[in-house]
């Protein structure tokens, strides 16, 4: 009887055993939702569109006069006079942004001018920041900005009470072509925020249609 009785409790032992090795595989086999891996998938969620700057639309930024001139060898930019141009391009950029809706918002060449010349012991020259150095290689973004360009920009973004300076750098013709070099800058941690080149073919009646350019940059038509 006692020997029976043991024989029952063995075979209980091993069909209780091979359950449990069972409810195991097949554990195995059906896949568990985690968390973690549901966390590192990539979101279906589109990449917000928009201008390149438009985040900065909200923003106080101050927009310097074009700094540099570059004609072509050849064609109608030989004859020309560079401030002449210049100063075409900086006053179409403040009327396009205007026309966006932009008012005054920021501050546009003309008002930057002004108040270096309201305040001509504190302020730098708008017109000579020292960008030389980007017209043939441009900087990085994040890259830290050089002491000299750092430190003429700081007394003009102060009294424009800014804390970005958008610098175009220079201006370029080729043929027909004309090229416009900008660079973003964050005056007070000293840093390269944004690059970019843009171009029309436009030839001498360039401006309207370059500053264009540059609004659709901040501001969509």
């Amino acid at each position: 009887m006692r020997t029976a009785l043991t024989l029952a409790r063995v075979a209980l032992s091993a069909s209780l055993v091979a359950a449990l090795a069972l409810l195991a595989f097949l554990a195995l086999l059906t896949p568990v939702a985690s968390p973690a891996l549901h966390a590192q998938e990539p979101s279906s969620a589109p990449a917000p569109g928009g201008p390149p700057l438009g985040s900065f639309a909200a923003m106080r930024v101050a927009i310097v006069p074009v700094q540099l001139w570059r004609a072509d060898s050849v064609g109608w930019s030989k004859t020309e006079n560079s401030a002449t141009l210049r100063a075409e391009l900086d006053s179409a950029i403040g009327e396009a942004l205007r026309e966006r809706g932009m008012g005054t918002r920021w501050a546009y060449a003309a008002d930057v001018v002004r108040g270096a010349r309201r305040n001509p012991t504190y302020s730098t020259d708008p017109f000579a920041l020292g960008v030389g150095r980007w017209r043939s290689l441009p900087p990085e973004i994040g890259e830290d900005l050089p002491a000299l360009i750092a430190d003429n920009l700081r007394p003009i973004v102060a009294i424009g009470d800014a804390r970005y300076a958008l610098i175009p750098v220079e201006l370029r013709v080729d043929g027909e072509a004309v090229i416009l070099r900008l660079v973003l800058v964050d005056a007070r941690i000293r840093q390269i925020v944004w690059v970019g080149d843009i171009g029309v073919t436009a030839g001498r009646d360039f401006a309207p249609a370059l500053a264009g350019r540059v609004a659709d940059l901040i501001v969509e038509p």
